[in-house]
């Protein structure tokens, strides 16, 4: 079975019910689904690879590459102005406004200092970290 995008539009109600039934198609079929919706992976997938321009950059078991990570995602809220320096001095995988202010998740195997704080990594900066970040090497997580 292959859907794509199958929540793109459901109310969370809908969406957890979906959930379950894809769930339960899985455990007796092949189920493929092609999404953006990271949530999506997390919530029903025991498997899962994320493909950029038709090459697959990593694959496994969405919770064990998830703990890949952990220990080396970090925050900061900046200033606007400053992205730029920060993209030139760290490994910037992610930039978003909270609150109207810029926060940046940076990869980096040492505490970086420099007033950032550990976060939990999720699937979006496992995403963000093969999309943008400098691993270009096909891993496999098991």
């Amino acid at each position: 079975l292959i859907v794509d995008e199958p929540t793109a539009g459901l109310d969370p109600v809908e969406r957890n019910r979906f959930y379950n039934v894809l769930s339960e198609l899985g455990e007796n079929t092949v189920v493929i689904l092609s999404t953006h919706i990271v949530e999506d992976v997390k919530e029903i997938c025991t498997n899962m690879a994320i493909i950029n321009q038709g090459q697959v950059l990593l694959k496994g078991n969405p919770l064990k590459i998830i703990e890949e990570l952990e220990g080396k995602v970090y925050q900061k809220t900046i200033v606007k102005s400053e992205l730029e320096t920060y993209k030139q001095n760290y490994q910037v995988i992610s930039e978003k406004l909270f609150l109207g202010k810029p926060i940046i998740h940076i990869l980096s195997d040492t505490e970086p200092g420099n007033h950032f704080s550990p976060v939990h990594a999720d699937l979006e900066d496992v995403y963000f970290s093969q999309i943008f970040g400098n691993n270009n090497n096909l891993k496999t997580v098991s």
